[in-house]
C-alpha cells in the first residue's frame, strides 16, 4: 500500500500541528494560575470554553464556504494562512498578562484552528486512496495522539528547564512549520 504525496504531507503537517499543541496541553491551566494576572481555575475553563464556542461557531460555516466557493489552490491557501493565525496566536502568549488578553488569544485560536480544519478534511477526503480510505484516516488520527503523546511528556519538561515563553514560541514554531508543508503541493493541486 502506498500512500500518495498529498496524503502524506497533509499527515505530516497535522502531526506538527498537534505535537505543538501537546507540549503546551498538559501545562495550560498551570500557566494561567502562575502567569496570568488573577489567573485561576474558573478563568482556565472559561479560557477552554473560549476556544471551543469560538471553534464551533466557525466550523460549520468554513465547511460550506470551502466546499461550495474555493477550488484546490483556494483551500490550500485557506490552510497555509489558518495556520499561521493560530502559530501567531501561541507566539503572543508571551505577552499575554491578563485574562482578556488571553481570552482574545483564545478566540484567535478557536477560529484559525475551525478554518483550518474545513480545507485539511476536504483535501484529504478528496484524495484518499481508494478502498484505503479507513486505514488512511487511521494514520492520520496515529499521527494526531501520536504526536500529542511524545510532546505532552517533553512539554512539562521544557517549562520547567526554559519557561512558559519558550514554550509558546515553541508551539507556535512547531505549528507555523507545519502549516508551511503544504506548500510542496502546489503543483499537485494545479
Amino acid at each position: 500500500m502506498k500512500i500518495n504525496k498529498i496524503i502524506k504531507t497533509l499527515i505530516i503537517s497535522n502531526f506538527l500541528w498537534t505535537s505543538g499543541a501537546g507540549l503546551i496541553a498538559p501545562i495550560f491551566a498551570i500557566f494561567i494560575t502562575q502567569q496570568i494576572v488573577g489567573g485561576n481555575i474558573k478563568i482556565a475553563g472559561f479560557a477552554v470554553a473560549i476556544y471551543s464556542i469560538s471553534f464551533c461557531l466557525v466550523r460549520l460555516p468554513s465547511a460550506k464556504w470551502v466546499d461550495k466557493k474555493m477550488d484546490d489552490i483556494q483551500q490550500l491557501h485557506l490552510l497555509i494562512f489558518s495556520g499561521i493565525l493560530v502559530a501567531l496566536s501561541y507566539i503572543l502568549y508571551t505577552l499575554v498578562s491578563f485574562p482578556w488578553q488571553m481570552y482574545l488569544l483564545q478566540t484567535l485560536a478557536g477560529i484559525g484552528t475551525a478554518l483550518n480544519a474545513s480545507p485539511f478534511v476536504s483535501l484529504f477526503t478528496r484524495f484518499i486512496n481508494k478502498g484505503e480510505e479507513s486505514f488512511e484516516w487511521g494514520i492520520s488520527a496515529v499521527a494526531f495522539a501520536g504526536g500529542q503523546a511524545i510532546t505532552a511528556a517533553l512539554g512539562g519538561i521544557f517549562v520547567t528547564k526554559f519557561g512558559f515563553d519558550s514554550i509558546f514560541i515553541l508551539v507556535g514554531l512547531f505549528v507555523l512549520i507545519g502549516s508551511l508543508i503544504p506548500l510542496v503541493l502546489y503543483k499537485n493541486l494545479k
